[in-house]
């Protein structure tokens, strides 16, 4: 597999490559005159056929788009080419996000991005207390207007994607192409429904956080244990628990097998699940994005796979039954009279 081995997302006509590139860490690590190592990465990615760029949320970390617009003003003959995705956060400090918090939020990202159109914008989380319509209808009409080509959702419980699903649907609105959530080994909870609801309303998958924040990555081992327990490590917003060694441990044991990294293991795994159209690394350095995209040339046998799926296969009590499971990729796109 290459980063030009593009697969569609959903029922749009993007096409997005396996490894989408984050860019919400260029905020933190390239202040300043250091950006242009963030410019080295943005090349080296784009050379190898990649086109995704996910930007997160300016409103959280503004440094990141800022730096991606940056580059746009000095490379513009590469910005028609790529997949470019913003994120609005629901919850903008306890205010409603309704109509006029959802376009201000999209202008202001196009400002930091130095682009006139955003490909994919993602609606992180959702507001229970803003009426769902006005937000599909602020979407439609940054769509109608030109400047937004699809959107998405992140993060939401199935019911409610489900709902925007149908209220579009009523009122000839395009709906929702695409849902990012949080996946890896040590996060399969939404494998139990949203993938299932995913699959069949034809909603492209992008997976978000495949390391589990860099738990499963390699970087900390049972050997370090002692470390993590204690200093500066034990500092750390999450420490891995006992379960997250135990997957540690099978990686290593796979990674052994393949030649490779358990960190590549761990992508690969990811990368391979069913209705995942892309899968979104962030970087901080040339030698991490290396090593990440290596994870493309990792192929998993059955047995491998199978191995890994046991350490933390969802609960049968939760799960859909596996008729339900195989019947959702029958149901049909209905284009609304």
């Amino acid at each position: 597999m290459h980063l030009g081995d593009y697969a569609a997302l959903g029922h749009s006509e993007l096409r997005v490559s396996p490894l989408a590139l984050g860019t919400m860490s260029f905020d933190d690590h390239f202040a300043g005159h250091s950006r242009d190592k963030a410019a080295v990465i943005l090349d080296r990615y784009l050379d190898l056929g990649g086109n995704y760029l996910d930007t997160g949320n300016g409103d959280l970390k503004a440094g990141g788009q800022m730096v991606v617009g940056n580059y746009f003003a000095q490379n513009s003959v590469r910005r028609d080419r790529l997949v470019v995705a913003a994120r609005f956060n629901a919850d903008r400090n306890g205010e409603t996000s309704g109509r006029k918090a959802v376009i201000d939020g999209f202008e202001q990202a196009l400002r930091r991005l130095r682009t006139d159109y955003l490909d994919l914008y993602w609606l992180n989380n959702w507001d229970i207390e803003a009426p769902l319509e006005d937000i599909l209808a602020a979407l439609h009409d940054l769509v109608q207007s030109g400047k937004l080509r699809y959107f998405g959702i992140s993060d939401a419980p199935a019911w409610k994607v489900a709902h925007a699903h149908l209220l579009a649907q009523s009122h000839g609105w395009p709906p929702f192409i695409g849902l990012q959530i949080e996946y890896s080994l040590a996060a399969r909870l939404f494998e139990v429904e949203l993938i299932p609801m995913a699959r069949g309303l034809g909603l492209g998958v992008v997976s978000h956080s495949p390391l589990n924040g860099g738990l499963i990555s390699g970087k900390y081992t049972r050997t370090d244990n002692a470390r993590l327990r204690s200093g500066q490590a034990a500092q750390l917003a999450q420490t891995p628990g006992e379960e997250d060694f135990e997957i540690v441990d099978a990686l290593i044991r796979v990674a052994g097998e393949l030649g490779t990294s358990t960190a590549r293991v761990a992508l690969a795994w990811v990368m391979a699940r069913t209705a995942v159209s892309s899968t979104v690394i962030g970087v901080r350095s040339m030698e991490q994005l290396e090593e990440d995209i290596g994870a493309l040339d990792v192929r998993l046998s059955t047995e491998q796979t199978v191995t890994l799926d046991a350490l933390t296969i969802p609960s049968h009590s939760l799960a859909p039954s596996l008729l339900l499971r195989e019947a959702a990729p029958a149901c049909a796109w209905i284009t609304p009279r």
